[in-house]
């Protein structure tokens, strides 16, 4: 069934009117449509879906989304002529594909904006999979993000099934993992490897490669092998002999220089335990599906950490310190600029480097909290003197500050904690770290 503008139709005790067209593909079209002076976006697919898949979509509705980054199924909608499809949010305007970020042609406002999609993305997979889910399908047009503000909106949820079913949709080549090109046994069933939980922790690294790195983590010298990338390049690649292009056991498919351009400089900048993370799926993570993959809790620490140490550089170049690194960066890798000296907020099992705008987070200072992207302070400056550094809270209760000297104060939920060498600050009663100056 198809529409034309202005054309409309009756769901339950409402009429929905068909505005325009937004787009169309393989599975249907998607239309923008108005609700009850709601506008909404309407997926109607152009073939017969099995009574599987409409139940799936169903009971998807009933149980609601995991988590708000999901443009999830809203209303299932039943025709006579036995067509269906269903009713979902609208992607906001501001949004960008991810397609588009990678192409260059969208850039996030800055890098700390980009880590905190790529720990949206992961909270989100995290809560997914709590939740009794798969998605099954992570590629590259899965996603959308806010270049202004680092949100993530994550679209084509009606293939997310509970793990250990699927529908039919294997994924997409140069994110599925291995064992499902390939067809892999499952060792429990001794039938065809379906996607499932630990395949969609593959593709997960995947996306982050490619967001943190924009490359391909299995494209190097294997392309020159290939005349044209056909299906049974694609097989070789990233099914029957996928090699990592970081391996550090088989240098047989590094980067090709001038080609991989992007990669070779973002790579080496990354911290060493965002190298291990990708290392242990891409090669680990090929021999142990279940155990060799990073997950999604070990990826959300190591982003997190990540974010902590990002210190900004007068020449704009952000980068991590890296506090645990055999050899912190003492330079700007960009200009070569010595690193200024900086105040850091040691909250709990955080490290957290202080410079203007930046934020401590709920989990920083609640070590039961599992609000990684929940501002609670904010690091500002003294309008009237500049030399002045603090961090406005912004909690439901307040916090007690002690000095140097043994000296306490109460500041108020919504005050302002001054940015003073060795501060020691209380939450709850409890001690939950101090503020020092690093040289």
């Amino acid at each position: 069934m198809k529409f034309n503008k202005n054309d409309s139709f009756s769901h339950g005790n409402s009429d929905i009117k068909i505005v325009d067209i937004l787009g169309k593909g393989g599975q249907g079209e998607v239309y923008l449509v108005k609700q009850n002076n709601q506008d909404l976006a309407f997926k109607i697919y152009s073939y017969d879906v099995s009574d599987d898949f409409r139940f799936n979509i169903k009971n998807n509705i009933r149980k609601g989304s995991p988590s708000s980054s999901f443009l999830w199924p809203k209303e299932f909608i039943e025709f006579t002529d036995g067509d269906c499809g269903y009713l979902m949010d609208l992607r906001p305007k501001e949004y960008q594909s991810f397609i588009s970020y990678l192409t260059g042609n969208t850039h996030f406002k800055s890098y700390r904006l980009l880590l905190n999609w790529c720990i949206e993305l992961v909270d989100s997979f995290k809560k997914l999979h709590e939740n009794g889910y798969s998605y099954q399908d992570l590629n590259d047009g899965s996603f959308f993000l806010n270049p202004e503000n680092g949100k993530l909106l994550i679209c084509d949820n009606d293939n997310v099934t509970a793990d250990g079913r699927n529908l039919g949709v294997l994924g997409k080549m140069r994110y599925m993992a291995p064992e499902i090109v390939r067809g892999d046994k499952d060792r429990f069933t001794g039938k065809e490897q379906m996607p499932d939980v630990h395949s969609d922790r593959f593709s997960l690294a995947v996306i982050l490669f490619l967001a943190l790195c924009k490359g391909n983590p299995f494209e190097g010298e294997c392309l020159k092998k290939y005349v044209l990338v056909d299906e049974k390049a694609e097989y070789e690649m990233f099914g029957s002999h996928p090699v990592y292009i970081f391996n550090e056991n088989d240098q047989s498919n590094r980067p090709i220089r001038g080609y991989h351009t992007a990669v070779l400089k973002r790579f080496p900048s990354l911290p060493s335990y965002i190298k291990e993370a990708f290392h242990k799926t891409f090669v680990d993570g090929l021999k142990d599906r279940e155990n060799g993959r990073t997950t999604e809790i070990e990826w959300i620490k190591l982003l997190c950490k990540y974010r902590d140490e990002l210190i900004t550089c007068k020449c704009g170049e952000e980068y991590a310190y890296g506090f645990d690194e055999k050899k912190p960066n003492d330079r700007c890798p960009n200009c070569k600029r010595k690193t200024r000296d900086f105040c850091v907020f040691k909250a709990n099992k955080s490290t957290i480097l202080l410079e203007p705008n930046k934020y401590i987070y709920e989990f920083h200072i609640d070590k039961f909290s599992s609000k990684y992207s929940k501002p609670v302070g904010k690091v500002i400056i003294n309008k009237n003197n500049p030399s002045l550094w603090g961090i406005q809270l912004k909690l439901n209760q307040s916090v007690t500050i002690e000095d140097i000297n043994g000296r306490k104060k109460t500041i108020a939920g919504d005050g302002v904690i001054p940015i003073i060498n060795n501060l020691k600050v209380y939450y709850d009663q409890k001690l939950i770290g101090t503020i020092y100056m690093k040289k």
